[in-house]
């Protein structure tokens, strides 16, 4: 994939996202996804054709708004507690180690992606 099909992706990310979006938390998920779907599909992600690009868009969209990674990185709640009142912040190292736990591919997406795969033997 050249750089111009993605940073076209990356801003339309962006700006599906919008003023929330974290560039480092976007350019990260849309690597994790473009390296997911060249894995599924069996396709080099250099030879992924450009009608796969709404699908990743899409995906890396419903990866970072899933997950609430739009926030901004000094306020990332991890987790809050009731009693004694107790707030936990996480980091953007936290939420990257958290991207590479996840598999982007949900069944919304298999459809999509089963068009373009190639079975190997």
């Amino acid at each position: 994939m050249n750089d111009e099909r993605k940073k076209k992706i990356n801003d339309t990310v962006t700006q599906l996202i919008g003023d929330q979006a974290n560039t480092d938390i976007v350019d990260f998920s849309i690597d994790r996804v473009i390296q997911s779907v060249a894995n599924y599909i069996n396709i080099p992600v250099e030879d992924l054709p450009p009608e796969i690009d709404t699908t990743i868009v899409a995906m890396c969209v419903q990866l970072i708004q899933t997950h609430n990674w739009t926030s901004d990185n000094s306020d990332v709640v991890n987790s809050i507690s009731e009693g004694d009142v107790s707030v936990n912040f996480g980091s953007p190292a936290e939420i990257y180690a958290k991207v590479q736990e996840i598999n982007p591919i949900t069944d919304d997406f298999f459809v999509d992606l089963n068009h373009f795969r190639r079975l190997q033997w």
